[in-house]
């Protein structure tokens, strides 16, 4: 290539590189803090060699590796950049010719990748075995020696396979590829070799490891749920094989012009970008954004979060009630935003690896510590492919710590000194159990022990949230946060009967908006007037009610009334969630 199309094709993966970072920084960065939540990477060889035994394991410990710097979420982007950048290099490594044209057609994998990777699921180390596979069979392909080069690359045949799982078969490919088009009829034995080697790999394995046959074929540790084929994943390393082949095609290197490859280059970007942003999943990345606020107590930027676009997700909005009540807003402010019933509160638990992740949060704030445990306990049992978790072992130290259960938080607490970002916080913790002041250096802590039930005890219900928070509020009246919700739970079930059973808990210099529409609103389904309504309602309030009513009985369309009372708890009661009462 000439000067200014070498230039180019620098260009091409500069722009792609910032393109991908920018990606990956800005509109995607809390997919990578959720990535991160789900392993416990440790700097130990006893961790390196139970992940290394199984097929494909080198290649998973890298990814590990590589996932835990998502914690800062700017790094993690610059390490997905630079590794999806790779795979164009290496990609272009392996084919007969590099012209500018083939510098433009090796992105297609990384969009393939990219693509791949807007699935939380997807494992970065997939993208570590596909560059693992293209990168040594770039080197074997560079032994001048005949007779070397084949022994050499039938040998690392089964090596492959165990550092890279089934995603070896992009290098047994390639270097077949290659050898016919470089040797012709000599590689025949060669060939054939490989392609046995290929076939026995997987079948061997399947009789020495304890995974079903077909884990050896897709991949043990390519994706998060194993009952799950990767598509894109294989269509990325398909194309990079389908590209080896195609320079195989031309006979010797010639130089196509600047503008073949700086158009394919343009329609392999727009498509590319395309295909990206249709995988992206902004509802998922919204509900991780609230998630990680509330595990990083931003309460604030939650309300700043919401206040720029209301959100409408069970989990999302139970992030939000929860910085409503952190923030003091609950009683005055819950309902200028969206709620969808108790689900808004607690959402239901299901047994999985996601949905009791915000849920525990906002059992821990409450003081119900034991449930918060569980939660986390079971969130971490159910992650598919068997990893642990740093934030999870997180809550269950801090669990065991208030809970009393000093040494199970020491057990958690070892697993977490030989990480590279808990390690820190593990040591300092196990300090202070040593000296016997957690308590006093902790105020988190030491709020979360005296907010915890002590005389009383429960078996969790979720259908009956208004007993247990009613015990978590009697037993410690400064809990704020229990009387909020105990409020939240009433008024959300449309319960206002109990609503007006628990007013008298409230103690307020004056009553908030939210509960004097309620009481207001109850007072209009007992009484046919306003008549001798208590004086801590506000006559505004009255007034707004009188014509809330009448504009419902004038038969003006929902979003006519929201647009005019969806700040009150009224059209919540008459126009949202639907109560099993009704």
């Amino acid at each position: 290539m000439s000067r200014s199309q070498k230039l180019t094709a620098l260009a091409m993966t500069v722009l792609t590189g910032i393109a991908l970072y920018l990606f990956f920084a800005v509109k995607y960065r809390y997919h990578l803090h959720f990535q991160e939540q789900y392993q416990l990477f440790e700097w130990t060889g006893k961790y390196f060699a139970r992940v290394v035994a199984l097929p494909g394991g080198l290649a998973d410990w890298a990814g590990r590796c590589i996932t835990q710097f998502f914690y800062y979420a700017p790094l993690g982007a610059v390490l997905m950049a630079l590794l999806l950048c790779a795979v164009q290099g290496l990609s272009l490594a392996v084919c007969r010719h590099k012209t500018l044209l083939f510098h433009a057609l090796a992105l297609i994998p990384v969009f393939l990748l990219t693509a791949f990777f807007c699935d939380e699921n997807a494992l970065v180390g997939a993208a570590v075995a596909l560059c693992l596979s293209l990168g040594v069979a770039a080197l074997c392909l560079k032994i001048g020696k005949d007779r070397l080069r084949h022994w050499i690359e039938v040998l690392l045949v089964p090596v492959m396979y165990m550092a890279c799982g089934p995603l070896a078969a992009v290098y047994v490919l390639i270097v077949a590829i290659r050898e016919a088009a470089t040797c012709g009829a000599k590689a025949l034995p060669v060939i054939a070799a490989f392609l046995v080697l290929a076939v026995l790999c997987p079948l061997i394995a399947s009789r020495i490891f304890p995974y079903l046959p077909g884990r050896f074929l897709q991949g043990i540790h390519y994706y998060r749920y194993h009952n799950i084929l990767p598509g894109l994943l294989w269509g990325a390393a398909l194309s990079s094989v389908l590209l080896v082949l195609v320079s195989c095609f031309k006979a010797r290197q010639t130089d196509a012009g600047w503008l073949p490859g700086t158009a394919a280059f343009v329609v392999i970007a727009a498509l590319g970008a395309f295909l990206v942003l249709r995988a992206a999943d902004a509802s998922k990345e919204e509900w991780m954004r609230y998630d990680f606020m509330v595990r990083m107590q931003m309460w604030n930027r939650i309300m700043m979060t919401a206040d720029a676009k209301n959100p409408d997700n069970p989990k999302t909005v139970s992030c939000l009630n929860l910085a409503l009540a952190k923030t003091g807003r609950m009683a005055n402010h819950q309902f200028d935003y969206f709620q969808n019933g108790p689900e808004g509160l607690f959402p239901s638990f299901v047994r999985d690896f996601t949905n009791p992740v915000s849920t525990g949060e906002v059992f821990w704030h409450l003081g119900m510590i034991n449930t918060a445990q569980r939660y986390a306990f079971e969130a971490q049992e159910a992650i598919p492919d068997f990893q642990k978790s740093a934030r999870f072992y997180q809550r269950l130290v801090e669990t065991s710590i208030v809970n009393g259960d000093l040494a199970v938080a020491r057990k958690y607490l070892k697993p977490l000194q030989h990480t590279l970002f808990y390690r820190g916080w593990a040591n300092e913790t196990l300090s202070l159990l040593d000296e016997g002041d957690i308590f006093a250096q902790r105020p988190e802590l030491a709020r979360a022990r005296d907010l915890r039930l002590k005389e009383h005890d429960f078996l969790f219900s979720d259908t009956e949230m208004d007993s247990m928070l009613g015990l978590l509020k009697v037993e410690n009246p400064s809990n704020s946060l229990a009387l909020d919700y105990l409020m939240a739970w009433c008024l959300l079930r449309k319960d206002l009967d109990r609503f007006v059973e628990c007013i008298s808990m409230v103690d307020a210099p004056t009553m908030p908006k939210v509960y004097q529409e309620a009481l207001l609103l109850r007072w209009v389904l007992t009484h046919n007037d306003f008549n001798g309504l208590p004086p801590y309602i506000a006559p505004a309030y009255a007034e707004r009610i009188s014509r809330f009513i009448a504009d419902s009985q004038a038969g003006k369309s929902p979003e006519q009334i929201q647009r005019t009372y969806g700040d009150t708890y009224w059209f919540y009661y008459y126009y949202r969630y639907r109560s099993r009462q009704e």
